[in-house]
């Protein structure tokens, strides 16, 4: 058998490689998650957290990440790719993941056939 003789750096990026994340710990759904939740998301901060949500109240549902990064100032299209590679979905998240959980005190929405008259 023959070993070939690796250099300190190869050693560490070979075991960042092997460390890091393949896919993001948890998905979160950009039209469920609330503020608090975005918030946890890397690169995203308090004041683009709000802007989202606040949006998304006004205008309804983003429809894709292209149309939070045309909706929301602040969110191009790198920083909406950046976010989908941090686990940010839209509709439903990934297979397997946790979905986001409303907001403590929010009212629950009643199923649409209670709704009907």
């Amino acid at each position: 058998m023959r070993v070939f003789p690796v250099s300190l750096p190869g050693r560490l990026l070979a075991a960042a490689l092997l460390l890091s994340p393949a896919a993001p710990a948890a998905a979160l759904d950009l039209n469920s998650a609330t503020a608090a939740q975005l918030r946890e998301l890397k690169g995203l901060g308090p004041r683009s957290a709000e802007l989202i949500v606040h949006e998304r109240e006004r205008g309804g549902p983003y429809r894709s990440l292209e149309d939070l990064s045309e909706r929301v100032r602040g969110i191009g299209t790198r920083k909406a790719a950046s976010l989908a590679e941090a686990g940010l979905t839209v509709g439903k998240p990934a297979a397997g993941a946790p979905a986001a959980k409303p907001a403590p005190g929010a009212p629950a929405k009643a199923p649409a056939a209670a709704r009907r008259p």
